[in-house]
């Protein structure tokens, strides 16, 4: 008798339609005799199927058997059975019935503005990338529903580029197949560094998808990020804000190898091998919430989808299966694929080719071409009882890589940071000075694309693969243009609509007057600095003179104004027109290019043969009204007075004012003291490792630490409106260093300002150290449109080690009750707590620092009141850069108070270091409609509410304001226009998309904004007076 038994019975996820569904069951039998016709009898609760195994070899093999689809969990015996229906072997299985997977199937190209080639080069190859999926689809139409071409565009800015350079019968195409639902469309712009972004800005990330939305009705409901291991929590509010309910980034677990990557994994995808897919709720900081879909940026890359069919059967039955033990939710499972093995990969047709042929032999797994949209849109139909049980977390996700990259150009990145100021500006007082006045220029497309290029420099290809040579600096000068064309643009914008406003201000009386304007919307007493010639803004269009001669001017239909450089060289006075009082000023010349002012090297040189570039005025003006302005007179001061210059060298290295008395050490230039009169405290920690305003450079291969030398200390101003101290020096790698401290009378505010040369040492980290005496300190930051008090607000087991900061740090005592609030106008990157290890991944760093990745990457509490300032890094294998050279202008301001961040010091400090006033000469003797002493186009009654934008509405109809509440309160707020009368109102999401109407009265809305929203009003408005 032959002997036969059942070594083992493999259920698999392989399905057939034959008829009926048939569940593929591998076999192991050993046969030890001859060789035997056989049958196989499988026997289940009431029911039982009979089919052929054919004959059994001798030895043991492998038998594929198709048996009926069993859908419950019960004991299924299999017996093999001779000719005569004699049983031979049997084996007795605990069966689980296996899953009916649907494979959604999506091709993307991995979207990267640059790094497979030049920036140009890379657009022009996503023209002929959009031709072939065109083709492909059109290819494609007869096919099985599920396996047509589709193709899924991962970011805008390449379709775009399409749909402004081709002609319209391919863009119709384009449009049609998008609105068919065969190309999917996902929310942003770029791949961004969100954490860069500027409040703005992250919003503005929406608005091309919007507008596509808006006019060609494409549908938008996804946004993916790919490729970064960060994502601000202000983008889930964004997102949220927007209408788009998922964000499904592609993070790269990879870049960290066996360690802790971008979260503690045990926590927020528990049980899962690393990169799985997990699937959560992320919770905005106003408690909306979105759909957060997280997989490896490789997950199913080795299945086998751009390869063959027999690839695929060997894999994809092991990635299910892994799928199903660790309790993945879904029948349906999400994969991404790049077409070839290179970023900004070209589209292919053979997943879909694959997938027919597989579709062909197999029921199950099925696999679907697919789209985002599709995918989740199945989710959504078929697992809401899966979504609605899903974990939340809520929080901030710091990204160890982009944003210390961004600092391997860092002249660029402060440009571009300084932009977030000043496009927002720019907009605020073209969208008035258009609807009062009317403004004959440009300037909305000037400002959509000023955003555009801000986005586009925070995208986050940086550069090429490779990180020197002539393609690297070809593609660093293209990246690094984003940044000067955002701020020009948007200089030339604000330039042109002050002065247009200006124009407007009645000033019936001859003489020399100055409007200062404030683009923040809340009264201020502040700092004015004005230099008697400004650089021309880029644009200079033509107007026709009263000779009838077609001239060309910086401003609309005219030249700048300027006082006469006599004024200015006897003593003179400034008047307040509102009050009829003298206010404090002081004269300012530039003398050294040194000097840590914006262009101080550039005025010093032209000032040699035109002294009104270096040649100005500072002066205190008091209670500027909100998003609006306060005039100013200038005359010569009656003889006997006197005006005192700023540049009067005096011995000692102490200033004080009536809030804070500062001493230096003349050896090394640091702070060795910053002590607070009203608080009667002391702020400089001496006994912390490294001084307080010290310049700290780290080698990145050793961590070797270099200070300041050949130090200098000498005053600087001292006059009724400002004074300071310079301290001048050198260090390893950065040939210049000045600094310069300086104090206001009657403003509690420090000011610290840096410029640095740096040589084209490479391997360099640059630090500028605030350790802070908060015996107990709680940390708290701004972002874009967000709050976060680190670590807590963060997903768990995320970097710490250093954190992107928007406008101002708060270092709160809650014992002492009492706030430091310190402020980085053009550095982005801050350290908490201490001077911790670079957390670069091993995917871009070069050089790996002793000890990486170190356990101080991620700690549980900030133990001292430091704060260091990240300035600058080149030590990168691949995207960013191993040198810079550059003249950098770095500041910084700070205060200090009573209470903590919630009584909105920290944010009134911080938007207003950022956001200074701004001055705007002209000449009276000539009437104008606007008012002559003060004037404010928007009133906001709440005092932790900010304006983030006023600019015309997207398609039309009126004017957009947006607000953001600050301190986590409900809050009723009031808007006035005063100079406007408002005919309607209604409520909208964050692209504009209309919600519900607001009661007006007369030119007065009211609202009530929840914590920390950020509301969005469509004003329709009676123009003019």
């Amino acid at each position: 008798m032959n002997e036969v038994r059942i070594r083992n019975i493999e259920q698999t996820c392989l399905f057939t339609q034959e008829g009926s569904l048939k569940n593929l069951v591998k076999m192991v039998i050993f046969n030890g005799g001859a060789l035997i016709y056989s049958d196989l009898q499988v026997s289940w609760d009431a029911h039982n199927y009979k089919t052929s195994l054919g004959i059994l070899k001798t030895g043991e093999a492998v038998y594929n058997v198709y048996i009926p689809d069993i859908r419950d969990h019960t004991k299924v015996r299999f017996s093999i059975c001779d000719s005569a229906g004699s049983v031979l072997a049997d084996m007795t299985v605990d069966w689980k019935p296996k899953r009916h997977w649907t494979v959604y199937l999506v091709q993307y190209s991995h979207h990267d503005l640059g790094y497979t080639d030049i920036p140009e080069n890379v657009l022009n190859e996503y023209v002929g990338f959009y031709d072939s999926i065109i083709k492909f689809c059109e290819e494609t139409d007869n096919w099985p529903e599920d396996v047509k071409f589709r193709y899924q565009v991962e970011q805008l800015w390449s379709l775009l580029h399409y749909l402004r350079a081709q002609p319209k019968e391919k863009v119709k195409k384009l449009l049609s197949l998008i609105k068919k639902g065969r190309i999917g469309v996902s929310a942003l712009l770029g791949n961004e560094v969100t954490g860069l972004c500027g409040h703005e800005e992250i919003i503005r990330l929406l608005y091309p998808a919007s507008k596509l939305k808006r006019v060609y009705e494409v549908p938008v409901e996804v946004a993916e990020l790919n490729d970064v291991p960060g994502l601000s929590w202000s983008l889930a509010t964004a997102l949220s804000g927007s209408n788009v309910k998922v964000v499904a980034p592609l993070l790269p677990r990879w870049y960290y190898g066996r360690y802790t990557p971008f979260w503690d994994e045990s926590k927020v995808s528990p049980g899962k091998p690393n990169g799985f897919p997990t699937v959560f709720w992320w919770e905005t900081l106003s408690g909306d919430k979105i759909l957060f879909w997280y997989q490896d940026i490789g997950f199913a890359g080795n299945v086998g989808f751009n390869e063959n069919c027999d690839k695929i059967l060997e894999n994809l039955p092991k990635l299910l299966d892994m799928l199903e033990e660790v309790d993945y939710p879904f029948d349906s499972v999400l994969v991404r694929l790049v077409a070839g093995h290179r970023d900004n990969s070209p589209p292919s047709l053979k997943q879909c080719t694959l997938a027919r042929e597989w579709n062909s032999k197999w029921a199950y797994p099925r696999i679907v071409t697919s789209t985002l949209n599709d995918f989740f849109k199945h989710l959504r139909e078929n697992y809401k009882h899966v979504l609605d049980k899903l974990p939340v977390f809520r929080g901030e996700i710091p990204d160890s890589d982009y944003p210390v990259g961004a600092t391997s150009t860092m002249q660029a990145t402060i440009v571009n940071r300084n932009a977030h100021a000043i496009i927002p500006s720019a907009e605020k007082f073209a969208t008035i000075a258009d609807l009062l006045l009317g403004l004959q220029y440009p300037w909305k497309d000037y400002i959509e694309k000023a955003y555009e290029h801000s986005i586009l420099y925070n995208e986050h290809t940086w550069g090429l693969c490779c990180p020197f040579g002539p393609a690297q600096e070809a593609s660093k000068v293209e990246k690094t243009l984003h940044a000067y064309k955002a701020y020009s643009l948007a200089h030339d914008v604000l330039v042109k609509s002050l002065n247009r406003l200006v124009d407007g201000v009645n000033l019936p009386e001859k003489g020399y007057y100055v409007v200062v304007f404030n683009s923040l919307p809340w009264k201020r007493t502040d700092i004015v600095r004005m230099w008697l010639l400004e650089p021309d803004p880029c644009g200079h269009p033509m107007f026709e003179s009263k000779a009838g001669v077609l001239l060309s001017g910086p401003v609309l239909g005219r030249d700048f104004y300027h006082p006469p450089v006599e004024l200015f060289e006897r003593p003179l006075k400034v008047i307040d027109l509102k009050t009829g009082r003298k206010a404090a000023h002081q004269k300012i010349i530039v003398s050294d290019p040194k000097t840590p002012i914006p262009y101080a090297a550039d005025r010093a040189g032209v000032g040699s043969y035109e002294n009104r570039f270096i040649r100005g005025i500072a002066f205190i003006a008091e209670d500027v009204p909100p998003l609006g302005y306060k005039v100013y007179k200038i005359e010569e001061l009656e003889e006997g007075g006197l005006t005192r210059y700023g540049h009067e060298s005096i011995e000692g290295h102490a200033i004080e004012n009536e809030f804070y008395r500062i001493v230096v050490d003349p050896k090394s230039g640091v702070i060795v003291s910053l002590y607070d009169k009203e608080l009667e405290r002391e702020l400089v920690d001496l006994s912390a490792p490294h001084g307080f305003n010290q310049i700290i450079v780290r080698e990145s291969g050793t961590l070797k630490q270099y200070s300041m030398k050949d130090v200098y200390v000498r005053r600087s101003f001292d006059g009724p409106v400002m004074k300071s101290i310079i301290v001048e020096g050198a260090a390893h790698g950065f040939p210049s260093i000045v600094e310069e401290i300086v104090l206001y009378n009657g403003i509690k505010r420090v000011d610290f300002n840096f410029r640095i040369l740096k040589d084209s040492t490479p391997l360099l980290e640059l630090y500028i150290a605030f350790p802070l005496k908060v015996d107990k300190p709680h940390f708290t930051y701004e972002g874009p449109n967000m709050v976060v008090t680190p670590p807590r607000g963060q997903l768990p087991g995320s970097h710490t080690c250093y954190y992107p900061i928007q406008h101002w740090v708060s270092v709160y005592d809650e014992a002492e009750d009492f706030e430091v609030v310190w402020s980085s106008i053009d550095a982005h990157l801050a350290m908490l707590g201490g001077l911790w290890p670079v957390g670069v991944s091993f995917a871009h760093h070069g050089v790996t620092p002793p000890g990486y990745p170190s356990k101080e990457l991620r700690i549980k509490e900030f133990e001292r009141g430091y704060i260091y300032s990240f300035v600058l890094e080149n030590n990168f294998r691949t995207n960013f850069y191993m040198t810079q050279i550059g003249d950098l202008l770095v500041r910084y301001s700070l205060t200090s108070h009573r209470g903590n961040w919630q009584n909105n010091m920290a944010m009134r400090h911080g938007w207003r270091a950022t956001n200074p006033l701004m001055p705007v000469f002209v000449e009276g003797g000539r009437e104008g409609i606007l008012p002559s002493k003060v004037c404010s186009f928007c009133e906001i009654d709440a005092p932790n509410i900010v304006v983030t934008t006023i600019k015309p509405s997207e398609g039309g109809g009126g004017i957009t304001i947006r607000l953001w509440e600050t301190i986590g309160k409900e809050t009723k707020v009031t808007i006035k226009l005063p100079y406007l009368r408002i005919e309607g109102a209604c409520l909208t999401n964050l692209v504009e998309e209309e919600l519900k109407p607001i009661e007006v009265s007369g030119n007065v809305v009211t609202l009530t904004m929840k914590p920390f929203e950020i509301a969005t009003l469509k004003l329709k408005v009676k123009e003019g007076f």
